[in-house]
């Protein structure tokens, strides 16, 4: 697992997973600066999509402009089979479109880019590369040959020689998934169970390709400094047609510049789906140039955002008033998925009685939630009862039990609650106060990230929430990389073989594989809730779960739940297969679901194309600036 950008400000920036133009991530932590049309942010005079039908708003589209986004760090690499970090992956996707990208929820359909992708049954699907694609240098046209070979002697290399950082992608059963060339255009990918959300998945979505010409210089002796050092690579002047810019320099730490490419492949696309502006990707793009410009400190990019030397970039909530009466700037707020929690340690080195699921149910009602996101948050977010956004298509209000707000929020009902719950283990109330076996009051060790004010004035009013209940608990703020190596990532302590061995965070049985350091809670580290394949939170909710590092066992038989709706092709069945989930998680209670966040960004007022939802920048290409 590799991790994002950590810069010290209020905004949610994500420790990435795959890497799909920085839009999938399993944990974050409150941490800002990579601006990008990936990131989730929006614009204002729009492109809206309406039921899959996309308009365009007024003024006409141009050729005009430079477009420059402030970022708070550089790039780490060009090559993206290594990339694991939102800036490295915006600057090539200016270069290289991927396979296919996903309109925004509720309809998150396929749109076809390079690739289209099929099936008849849900476990075979077939994917064609569009006619016409053309790779830069001597390396011909894009074929299924360059597609299979990458896939199968690079990407499910037995020994990632390529250090590919997404292998687990292509991987069921513990064996890699069957890839297939049938035609010149066409390979078959063969699941070993049915998946119909298999194309909405970080697999095939948003996969960049580079030639077989150019990787078996260096796969046969699995020359990786090759690779790395090759001009092609370092320069992406393999991209040919294959993106709206064209590389054009990248100074270090600086800034990264791409020119319009003249040759763009969507130009001559007549096959644009029904519904969507064919005429808009017909003349895309419309930008001079686009820029990645590097301004490490907060203050300085915003202040550029202001005199008019940036087009975009993300505002703390803590700034955004100095924007709002701006009417050079555009303030837009758009959904995320990702979902702030109080973790709660069940393993065998935090407080016990956390392994209770009425104890868990209780504390729900210690924490005021609405509080945090109105007065802590200022507003940009929204309060959480399970682990899905309700924009998600699989969220169903009828299924979840709803803590923390209104009536569900009292000091008073959670401590009647806890004192029932303790019942049976060696804790007590003694009068307003959570005593222990010796008569001292409880006190409950809550770890953190360093880095952000939101995060530290959270972790303070969840502290006097619980002050209110009578239990003390202590704060320990720490780097968020310490957080992840020894509060979080766990280590078999027992004799012989663990029971089971999930992943690098979950090696054993609760009772045996703990933490270097004890903990009792977390806050900070923020969770992707995969909206669009849900399946994808299995990770988190089952007991051998990879990324179940705080050793949750839940009562209802969650793997089974997750089995049946990953491999029901019905809809309906799938979306009250995943309602009964998400339910179920606001029942037990592994962790307080706290909130979901927002993306906030600036744009200049002449910005013309991004939308206030989920996922924003699918069609970023289409953007353009109004005439004035």
């Amino acid at each position: 697992m590799s991790f994002g950008n950590e810069e010290q400000s209020d905004t949610p920036s994500a420790l990435l997973f795959p890497n799909r133009r920085g839009l999938l991530k399993v944990l974050g932590v409150g941490a800002a600066g990579a601006a990008g049309v990936g990131t989730g942010s929006v614009g204002a005079q729009q492109t809206t999509t309406e039921g899959g039908q996309e308009t365009t708003a007024q003024g006409e589209r141009e050729v005009r402009g430079d477009y420059v986004v402030g970022d708070a760090t550089d790039a780490e690499t060009l090559n993206f089979i290594q990339i694991a970090d939102v800036p490295s992956a915006n600057r090539v996707a200016l270069t290289l479109d991927s396979s296919y990208a996903l309109t925004p929820p509720p309809n998150s359909e396929v749109f076809p880019l390079w690739c289209d992708i099929s099936t008849k049954d849900s476990q075979t699907y077939t994917v064609e590369i569009r006619d016409g694609l053309q790779w830069g240098g001597d390396y011909g046209q894009m074929t299924a040959d360059d597609w299979v070979y990458m896939i199968t002697e690079v990407f499910q290399a037995e020994d990632n020689w390529a250090g590919y950082a997404n292998q687990s992608d292509w991987i069921r059963n513990d064996e890699f998934i069957p890839v297939e060339q049938t035609g010149e255009l066409t390979f078959e990918i063969r699941l070993p169970e049915v998946d119909p959300a298999f194309p909405l998945k970080p697999v095939m979505w948003g996969e960049f390709c580079m030639p077989r010409g150019l990787l078996e210089q260096y796969v046969p002796d699995k020359d990786l400094e090759g690779l790395q050092q090759d001009e092609d690579v370092q320069t992406l002047a393999y991209s040919g047609n294959l993106g709206p810019y064209n590389f054009e320099r990248w100074n270090r730490e600086a800034e990264f510049v791409a020119t319009r490419n003249d040759d763009y492949y969507m130009q001559n696309v007549e096959d644009i789906p029904e519904g969507y502006d064919a005429e808009a990707w017909q003349g895309a793009p419309y930008f001079e140039s686009w820029t990645y410009q590097v301004i490490p400190e907060e203050s300085t990019r915003l202040s550029a955002l202001q005199t008019g030397e940036l087009t975009q970039t993300s505002i703390p909530e803590n700034k955004v008033s100095q924007f709002e009466d701006n009417q050079d700037i555009n303030v837009n707020v758009a959904p995320q998925p990702f979902n702030s929690l109080l973790i709660y340690n069940q393993r065998a080195n935090g407080w016990e009685p956390f392994r209770k699921r009425e104890v868990r149910f209780a504390l729900s009602f210690a924490v005021n939630k609405q509080a945090v996101v109105e007065n802590i948050l200022r507003g940009f977010g929204n309060v959480a009862h399970t682990f899905q956004p309700e924009f998600s298509r699989w969220y169903d209000d009828s299924e979840v039990v709803e803590t923390g707000v209104g009536d569900a929020y009292s000091p008073e009902e959670a401590r009647s609650r806890l004192e029932e719950a303790l019942g049976g283990t060696q804790y007590t109330y003694d009068g307003d106060t959570v005593v222990g076996p010796g008569g001292d009051q409880l006190t409950l060790k809550l770890v953190w990230p360093v880095g952000t004010q939101t995060t530290r004035t959270t972790v303070e009013f969840i502290q006097q929430e619980y002050g209110n209940i009578g239990i003390n608990v202590e704060l320990e703020g720490v780097q968020f990389n310490t957080l992840l190596e020894k509060y979080a990532q766990n280590s078999f302590q027992g004799e012989g073989e663990p029971e089971y061995n999930a992943g690098p965070f979950n090696a054993g049985p609760r009772d045996e594989a703990v933490s270097e350091e004890s903990w009792d809670m977390q806050y900070g580290i923020i969770f992707n809730t995969f909206p669009r394949t849900p399946s994808s939170t299995r990770s988190f909710w089952t007991r051998t779960s990879s990324t179940n590092y705080f050793g949750y066992v839940p009562e209802a038989d969650m793997a089974s739940l997750y089995d049946r709706a990953s491999s029901a092709t019905d809809e309906s069945e799938r979306q009250q297969l995943y309602a009964r989930i998400f339910g179920i998680l606001s029942e037990e209670q592994p962790c307080n679901f706290m909130n979901m966040g927002v993306d906030i960004d600036g744009f200049q007022d002449e910005v013309v194309g991004p939308q206030e939802v989920f996922d924003f920048g699918w069609n970023s290409n289409t953007w353009y600036f109004q005439q004035e």
